[in-house]
């Protein structure tokens, strides 16, 4: 069991495992107004389970907006780590594989 330790400055700390962070990572795209889908995503703990890396894939459904989105995919991630370990992940990997045909 990976996990990441979180130290909430109130004399007690809480421990948030890796896999409840890669599910809610998934439900960011499972509730989106834009289509996107992901592929291959990997949430990896540092040596001092402090913080997070994330890697994805990912294709779009329109590349006109292809700068909007992938700066909406960034801090949708960064919002939902801080919300659960209390900082942003130290890198997002983020790999664009194309637009699909949505029909």
């Amino acid at each position: 069991m990976d996990y990441i330790s979180v130290n909430t400055k109130m004399n007690f700390a809480f421990k948030v495992e890796v896999a409840v962070i890669k599910d809610s990572i998934q439900s960011i795209f499972n509730n989106i107004e834009y289509p996107i889908r992901i592929s291959d995503l990997e949430v990896v703990s540092n040596d001092k389970h402090s913080n997070v890396s994330i890697s994805l894939k990912y294709k779009i459904g329109q590349f006109s907006i292809f700068s909007f989105q992938t700066k909406m995919i960034v801090f949708l991630i960064e919002q939902k780590i801080y919300s659960l370990i209390n900082t942003k992940p130290i890198n997002i990997n983020l790999v664009f594989e194309g637009v699909f045909n949505e029909k």
